[in-house]
């Protein structure tokens, strides 16, 4: 499992750093707020912005990006809509990732200052052969409703991440059937490690934690 390698590396980093053994529940906080970061990160953090003051990320902006959060989308799910338009995102929705209608004809997103121009337009109104979405907070509005429901595939919460254990010679020894792994893919474990360093006071940069890494795979330890 992948939160294993994570747990490993780094307390071997955090002891060499001697930072001394990160208890496993304050490790599970910490694979938590890692995984978090690490899609907040792709999804477009407003806090991560380059010299043209957008984000340097956002989904769907690479298929890079794309790949490293397809473990989190679900879907596609038909979403019904109520009699005035309005609909409510599904249990753990954190980002659309596609939307149409049942027979897979498309649906047109807009924002909000954009719907009374298109609701007013005398070539292509809102209608149901070219119906119109608005990701509204906390719920959204489609027009027309008619239609009835829709299907969206989107980025869902991933579960807690859990490095679960048992006590052997009062040390805690992992354990696969109390333990939930990471939601990201493999290439990405690195990447997470990193996170959780910096949390705990250790900055190092990518490139050192992989050459540490591999090290590490070529001594057998």
């Amino acid at each position: 499992m992948i939160i294993d390698k994570v747990y490993r590396l780094v307390q071997i980093i955090s002891n060499k750093e001697q930072r001394g053994d990160i208890p496993p529940e304050r490790f599970n906080l910490l694979a938590e707020s890692a995984q978090l970061e690490f899609i907040s990160k792709r999804l477009g953090n407003i806090k991560i912005i380059n010299e043209r003051g957008v984000p340097q990320f956002g989904y769907e902006s690479s298929w890079r990006i794309h790949e490293d959060l397809r473990p989190m989308v679900h879907g596609p799910e038909v979403i019904p809509i109520l009699p005035d338009g309005k609909f409510f995102y599904p249990y753990g929705y954190m980002w659309v990732d596609a939307v149409h209608k049942n027979d897979f004809t498309p649906i047109k997103r807009i924002t909000a200052d954009q719907y009374p121009h298109i609701k007013r337009s005398a070539i292509i109104p809102p209608s149901e052969e070219y119906p119109v979405m608005i990701m509204r907070n906390p719920y959204g509005f489609i027009d027309p409703y008619s239609i009835g429901s829709f299907s969206m595939s989107y980025l869902k919460t991933p579960p807690t991440p859990v490095w679960g254990y048992g006590m052997v010679n009062n040390k805690p020894v992992f354990d696969a059937n109390l333990s939930t792994d990471l939601s990201i893919p493999e290439v990405c474990w690195l990447e997470i490690v990193v996170l959780i360093l910096q949390h705990v006071g250790i900055n190092l940069s990518a490139e050192a934690v992989t050459q540490f890494a591999m090290s590490k795979e070529m001594s057998g330890t």
